[in-house]
């Protein structure tokens, strides 16, 4: 979520990468590039993997990228894709939440807070341009035996935020023998816009889906390049978080990415319920086109628009939503994939229940308390005191359906203050419950599958953040935001996180106590004050909600 972006990006002022000496120079069949070394790791960044998604090809699949003549210059990651720039209030919020509840020191917390200033007025958000589908490898310099596992990452974000650059650069895979990628994908309504004009011109007679469409771009890219790397294109692993875990669940049900990859990771996906058809409305979501339509009109004021129109359009108009949001529900102004019966033949919750996915190894997981940093975003009013629960229910992705008596049991066993349980049933409903869910219906189909979950909070006494939405990325990355409350407890889930995610893409599964998924005993492999593997603590209520998941699918 954009919480972490923003701090993880105050963090790397400090220690943004500078090249070190240049690599040889590698041809590809895109021409010739270099990178740099620096200690044991080679870095290639900014290599264009798509043709720019502007002009003409704005709102188009992605195109091959035609290439270069002179040498590239892969040694610095280029612009992020257009995004929204934000209030200062906005990133305010998310920033104190992050703080005070961290456990941290006032005067830690006052440093940092002047990092933020320091951020807000060196401008980087505003980095961004439509041209921005580059990807970057991080490599071992020197590749003795064979050719290594590949490991392809997608950032979250929310569909609308984000790049694959900043934390996500580092040296850790490399360390462990694993070529690691990631990637830039359009997003919000650039990767997801769709509108009849648009669907009328497209070869496949639909449209949406742009951001989709360049993650598989990413992974054709790979197939083709990855070799020259040192790569095993036979080999390859996706992971990603938020909405990067619900990209590598789209993935694993969509055929047009099949045999791109090998094993599949979702960490805190949330692609149950979210089911906008490109021309059907279903429960309270309206079809993709309509929404085009409406949000088209509402930011150009354009009655009877041309396809020129559309693509011509000034970029930072389709971020000028205000107007819109207030004529419309603003949940129905939300960007994500869209089941058009070309990239997506069924909603992914469907795929999984009826098998119908790629034969990859899966794995999914979820972090215990993923609700704890998003509340300002969650209960924008004031919580309901008296009817907390419905009104937690009646916000997530299935208000239409009666409130299930054993998620309310669930919600009234919770010992916290009301504002504090709310969050905690909100995050078990947006994440919890799409992981189990997922991981239960790929295992009972017969495929491999293994669960995880993430419950280690910040080391502090005095922390009330726990194990939020995102914070695993500080153990997976080792990239910790100063005086971030941390013990010897945490090195120890640091280190077996990365062994296990790399023995997975080395391996197939992971080689510690981590055991396949078993729908007749449900366990999954435990990060915190212990890690172990054992059965989840709230095992009954994501049964209930897997219950809720099948009965909704049926209204698909």
């Amino acid at each position: 979520m954009r919480f972490l972006i923003v701090i993880f990006s105050i963090f790397l002022i400090g220690c943004n990468f500078s090249s070190g000496k240049d690599t040889e120079i590698l041809s590809i069949p895109q021409g010739d590039l270099v990178g740099f070394t620096k200690g044991e790791t080679d870095y290639f960044l900014g290599i264009p993997y798509a043709e720019p998604p502007t002009g003409d090809n704005r709102f188009e699949p992605p195109k091959s990228h035609k290439g270069w003549s002179d040498v590239l210059e892969a040694k610095e990651a280029e612009k992020q894709c257009m995004q929204p720039q934000g209030e200062e209030g906005e990133l305010s919020e998310f920033f104190e939440v992050f703080l005070t509840k961290s456990g941290m020191k006032r005067w830690e917390q006052i440093i940092l807070e002047n990092a933020a200033w320091l951020f807000a007025s060196l401008d980087f958000e505003k980095q961004q341009s439509e041209d921005c589908l580059f990807i970057n490898i991080i490599k071992p310099s020197k590749i003795d035996n064979g050719s290594l596992p590949v490991m392809v990452w997608f950032h979250g974000g929310g569909y609308n935020f984000g790049n694959g650059d900043g934390l996500y650069i580092t040296d850790r895979f490399a360390k462990r023998d694993v070529i690691l990628v990631t990637m830039n994908y359009r997003l919000g309504p650039f990767g997801f816009f769709a509108h009849p004009l648009l669907s009328e011109t497209s070869k496949m007679g639909v449209s949406g889906n742009y951001g989709t469409l360049d993650q598989i771009q990413a992974l054709k890219w790979v197939q083709t390049n990855i070799h020259l790397f040192g790569g095993d294109p036979d080999n390859v692993t996706i992971f990603g978080e938020s909405a990067g875990g619900a990209s590598v669940e789209t993935l694993v049900s969509t055929k047009l990415a099949k045999d791109l990859f090998h094993k599949a990771i979702a960490q805190s996906g949330y692609t149950v319920g979210r089911a906008r058809n490109i021309r059907e409305q279903k429960g309270d979501l309206i079809s993709a086109e309509s929404l085009g339509e409406k949000f088209f009109y509402s930011i150009s004021g354009i009655d009877n628009p041309s396809v020129e129109d559309i693509k011509n359009l000034p970029a930072d108009l389709f971020f000028e939503t205000e107007k819109f949001e207030k004529e419309n529900d603003s949940e129905q102004a939300g960007w994500f994939p869209i089941e058009d019966k070309w990239v997506f033949d069924s909603p992914t919750q469907i795929s999984f229940t009826e098998g119908k996915t790629n034969d990859v190894i899966y794995v999914a997981g979820f972090n215990a308390n993923e609700g704890t940093n998003l509340s300002p975003f969650v209960f924008g009013e004031k919580l309901n005191e008296n009817d907390w629960i419905k009104q937690t229910w009646e916000m997530s992705d299935f208000s239409y359906l009666p409130l299930p008596d054993d998620v309310k049991a669930y919600g009234e066993s919770l010992e916290y203050s009301k504002e504090r349980s709310a969050n905690e049933l909100w995050g078990d409903l947006a994440f919890g419950g799409d992981g189990f869910f997922m991981v239960n219906q790929f295992a009972s189909n017969g495929g491999e599958a293994y669960l995880y979950y993430f419950e280690k909070g910040p080391s502090s006494d005095t922390q009330t953040l726990d194990a939020a939405h995102g914070l695993e990325l500080f153990y997976l990355f080792d990239n910790i935001v100063p005086f971030w409350p941390w013990k010897k407890i945490d090195d120890e889930i640091r280190d077996a996180m990365l062994k296990d995610w790399t023995d997975i893409a080395k391996y197939g599964k992971p080689r510690s106590e981590w055991q396949k998924f078993d729908p007749n005993n449900p366990k999954a492999m435990h990060y915190g004050q212990r890690i172990e593997f054992k059965t989840p603590e709230k095992l009954s209520l994501y049964k209930s909600l897997e219950k809720v998941y099948l009965e909704e699918g049926k209204n698909f």
